[in-house]
């Protein structure tokens, strides 16, 4: 049974009504409810919370209710991996790349020196971390770190100082069972900045083996620069500093045969062409979802639309980019069906206001006429309400989406996080590409979950905020 129907059992059972006259009240089938209490049957949402007025549950009790519903809705595994994608997409979005200066530390100790103390333990990484990059271009470091260590923070702000070196790390990842990969996803708040910001120079590995099994050592975790060698305890109370170079060569040779049998959880491309050239080719005819804080335009961009637009900056051939952009949206407009595009009020407002097409870099493209921005949107509220695009606008209360990231699926199956002109580097300035499959999926189920969620509107409610911004250009076309 599940915790729907246990739930709703408990609330009949209290009520002591009976089914048949609690379905009169609220105007559903008495069948339907028989059948939802031994989970045969999913009632419509329409009723559920008819059951939830009727019941007159409080707003925690709602809370709880309808969860059970969208868990029993989704199953438990796909509603979990839902969650957490949410909760990745709401953290990114409250991310800030701004660059800052990295204080200059003082040298790190030399030989073997034993550090207690958590905060001595982190103060001794970001000193090692910090005079290891100022020291030289094209420094590797190589971490295998405890779930509670983020060095995201420190390692940002020194790739944001402009610093050149390349970050390999080694995650253990739990043996997935079902569908519920809820406890991965957390991963990538670190990785999809690292390896943005980075532009690739970030590389996560991953393994999976069970809780417990790598707890044999009490300093199995380390951190691997060309000058120390830092081993760590799994709760940061204790790290032992090495500055031996034989020790040094033998972990970080252990460490590349350890990668050898692990896999890359990303793979990223940092050339706009290459990142152009990547998207045409793994764009899907039969479906596309993307989901950007714009809606995606691009199935409506026309071999007209880029010769009055596209303007280069004399690193690529205009030829060239028009030759790649045409493909591109070309293969947009072919898509007659699961053509999904998520975006927010907030972007939806500033394409209105500005024409700014926040995917593109506007050394490309400038920002377009408001002639031109009716027109797009009077084409995405028409097939919106054919139903041969699924326009889907978020609730800020629920879901929010980082202006600065485009995602969106390819052709096989595979997860892509672009980056926008709000990025701090533009847009195009790199496509990170996930691999791991079980991850793929739960992004897959999640965009094809929300048009039946409470993170977006409601159709009618879409089509009309639409018909507002329509109105607006209107006034402004004349």
């Amino acid at each position: 049974m599940s915790k729907f129907s246990s739930y709703l059992k408990q609330l009949f059972e209290a009520s002591g009504e009976s089914i048949a006259a609690v379905a009169r009240d609220i105007g559903a089938e008495r069948t339907s409810i028989h059948k939802a209490l031994t989970d045969e049957r999913v009632l419509p949402y329409r009723v559920v919370q008819a059951l939830a007025g009727h019941f007159r549950l409080t707003l925690e009790e709602q809370e709880e209710f309808f969860q059970y519903y969208e868990m029993f809705l989704q199953g438990e595994d796909a509603w979990r991996n839902q969650q957490a994608i949410c909760d990745l997409f709401n953290h990114l979005t409250e991310m800030r790349f701004t660059p800052a200066a990295v204080a200059q530390p003082p040298a790190p100790p030399s030989g073997a020196t034993l550090v207690d103390g958590e905060f001595a333990v982190r103060t001794a990484i970001r000193s090692v971390l910090t005079w290891e990059v100022s020291q030289g271009a094209d420094v590797t470091i190589r971490m295998f770190l405890p779930r509670g260590l983020d060095l995201s923070q420190d390692l940002l702000e020194l790739w944001m100082t402009g610093a050149q070196f390349h970050v390999e790390e080694l995650f253990c990842s739990p043996v997935v069972t079902g569908n519920d990969c809820s406890q991965d996803i957390p991963l990538l708040e670190r990785v999809i900045p690292l390896c943005l910001v980075s532009r690739g120079a970030y590389a996560p590995y991953y393994f999976r083996d069970r809780p417990g099994t790598m707890e044999v050592n009490p300093l199995n975790y380390y951190l691997i620069t060309p000058r120390y060698m830092i081993h760590l305890s799994r709760d940061l109370s204790t790290a032992e500093v090495h500055t031996l170079k034989p020790l040094i060569r033998l972990f970080s040779d252990h460490f590349q045969r350890l990668l050898e049998r692990c896999d890359l959880l990303t793979t990223c491309t940092s050339s706009i062409l290459d990142v152009l050239r990547r998207y045409t080719e793994l764009t899907s005819p039969d479906n596309s979802f993307f989901l950007l804080s714009q809606p995606c335009f691009g199935r409506y961009i026309t071999s007209a639309f880029i010769q009055k637009y596209l303007r280069t900056d004399g690193t690529i051939p205009l030829e060239t980019l028009s030759s790649v952009g045409e493909e591109r949206f070309s293969l947009l407009r072919k898509v007659e069906k699961d053509y999904y595009t998520i975006f927010s009020e907030e972007g939806l407002q500033l394409f209105i206001d500005t024409g700014v097409l926040i995917e593109m870099p506007p050394e490309y493209v400038p920002p377009i006429e408001p002639a031109d921005r009716l027109l797009f949107l009077t084409q995405l509220r028409r097939e919106m309400e054919e139903g041969t695009v699924v326009g889907l606008i978020v609730r800020p209360s629920y879901l929010r989406l980082p202006d600065y990231l485009e995602v969106y699926v390819d052709a096989e199956g595979r997860i892509h996080f672009d980056t926008t002109n709000r990025f701090l580097y533009g847009a195009y300035c790199c496509d990170l590409r996930l691999s791991e499959e079980y991850l793929c999926r739960a992004f897959r189920q999640f965009f094809q979950s929300l048009p039946n969620s409470k993170m977006v509107y409601p159709k009618k409610d879409a089509l009309r905020i639409l018909d507002d911004g329509i109105g607006k250009l209107k006034n402004i076309v004349g």
